[in-house]
């Protein structure tokens, strides 16, 4: 068993809201792009206007690009975490939530090693656990690295991604 307790520190937290918030960027880049291409087909194929065209593909260009400014570098609540890891599952506790998150270890898409801590990754990177390294106060770095042998990912730093 593998357990992780205690309070994420600011580092950890502002590096996880950059990698939060470059996700959420990519994101709504995609689906802006997508929206600006098929919205732009079907806006000639029904008679519209080049100069409206380029008006609007510019404001949803805009707001996509709002999303990289974010002057909030951590949650406005203390990140405390009691983390439980098994052979079968996580079990995440926090202050914050009236019942504990239970997840499967088979459903886990990866493990990016960052260099304080581990993301487990379920669904994407908004979903993912913080396991800050120093907080391990039982079992050891090797154990989880063991555990999670063949999903584990070394990353790189946030600066780089």
């Amino acid at each position: 068993m593998i357990i992780f307790s205690g309070v994420v520190s600011e580092g950890v937290q502002t590096q996880t809201m950059k990698r939060r918030q470059l996700w959420f960027f990519r994101l709504y880049a995609i689906i802006s792009i997508a929206i600006i291409i098929v919205g732009g087909m079907l806006w000639f194929f029904l008679g519209g206007d080049l100069k409206e065209w380029l008006i609007l593909s510019g404001i949803l260009i805009a707001v996509v690009l709002l999303q990289l400014w974010n002057p909030r570098k951590k949650l406005p609540f203390r990140w405390e975490y009691h983390i439980t890891i098994d052979a079968e599952k996580i079990i995440v506790e926090t202050p914050l939530w009236a019942k504990p998150l239970q997840k499967p270890i088979k459903k886990i898409k990866k493990v990016l090693e960052a260099e304080d801590c581990y993301y487990i990754i379920y669904g994407d990177m908004d979903n993912s656990i913080v396991c800050q390294k120093n907080l391990l106060v039982e079992g050891s770095i090797e154990e989880f690295e063991e555990l999670f042998r063949g999903k584990i990912i070394k990353d790189k730093k946030v600066n780089n991604i």
